[in-house]
């Protein structure tokens, strides 16, 4: 049996007129009644009953037509998906992403891509930078959104730059140093810190441990938190001052003011981060497509 007799009986079962039929499918009458009858003639059943100038299906016909049009559908579905492969419109994508990224350039990439890509399983998980380099490498995610510089010693990776944000301290908002418009360095001296965990971006942390030194002094770090908004909460209970990203500053937490440093930190890069040897359709797309 051939994918085109199915077609042709359906359309001949839903016009009941070989004319008709026959036009609509751009044949001549006789080559459809003749695809017709081969049909039949391989089913080993009569399909319809024939009159002079009316047809009607037999009874093996109409439940024949509800699995030809099941068939057809399948079929459609078929080439759709294929097609839509080809497009690149289907598959899967695991993304990584830092609490920044969540907080600023993440949810306008995602709907974008998702409005133009909507059969496209998007799986995202929140983790730290060096987390999410480990899991580039070891193929647990296809994309992240991490702060550079990033250890990479196999050079795998590609990086794109999306933006850079300053840092400011979290600071209780009933805290003296919540009167002035900029602190220097030296005024944290005898206060608690709280900091976000070495081993989890140990450049920023490096970074700050540096300016401390260079002020003549040595951090008080009372707790290393990863959590954005548990080190806000710790700072509002006044636990400490902390430090967050300058595109986070918006997140509502009552009883916490942000001020900048008067010695700048470097400024906090956010990068796309992908394996440079990855081909995959969906990957080149989300690449290619925003950056």
């Amino acid at each position: 049996m051939e994918f085109r007799h199915l077609k042709y009986f359906v359309t001949v079962a839903e016009e009941l007129h070989f004319s008709r039929a026959a036009e609509k499918l751009y044949l001549t009458q006789p080559a459809l009644s003749k695809q017709i009858r081969a049909l039949e003639e391989e089913l080993q059943v009569k399909l319809f009953d024939r009159a002079k100038q009316k047809i009607k299906l037999t009874q093996a016909g109409e439940a024949f037509l509800e699995t030809a049009r099941r068939i057809l559908e399948e079929v459609e579905r078929g080439v759709e998906n294929t097609r839509r492969v080809a497009r690149k419109e289907v598959g899967q994508l695991k993304v990584g992403f830092t609490a920044s990224a969540l907080h600023s350039v993440l949810p306008e990439i995602i709907g974008k891509f998702r409005q133009i890509y909507p059969e496209v399983e998007l799986i995202l998980t929140e983790i730290c930078t060096e987390d999410q380099v480990e899991a580039l490498q070891n193929y647990r995610i296809d994309v992240g959104f991490l702060h550079p510089p990033i250890r990479d010693k196999s050079k795998s990776l590609s990086l794109h730059l999306l933006r850079e944000d300053s840092i400011l301290l979290a600071i209780p908002a009933s805290h003296p140093l919540a009167d002035r418009e900029e602190i220097a360095i030296e005024s944290l001296a005898n206060e608690p810190i709280i900091l976000y965990p070495r081993q989890k971006g140990p450049v920023l942390y490096e970074q700050f441990l540096q300016l401390c030194e260079k002020a003549g002094f040595f951090p008080n770090i009372v707790q290393e938190v990863e959590m954005t908004q548990t080190r806000l909460g710790l700072v509002a209970a006044g636990m400490g001052i902390s430090f967050i990203i300058s595109s986070v500053q918006n997140l509502s937490n009552k009883g916490v003011v942000y001020r900048p440093l008067v010695e700048e930190l470097p400024k906090l890069q956010l990068a796309i981060a992908w394996r440079s040897d990855d081909f995959s359709p969906v990957m080149r797309e989300f690449i290619l497509y925003f950056f």
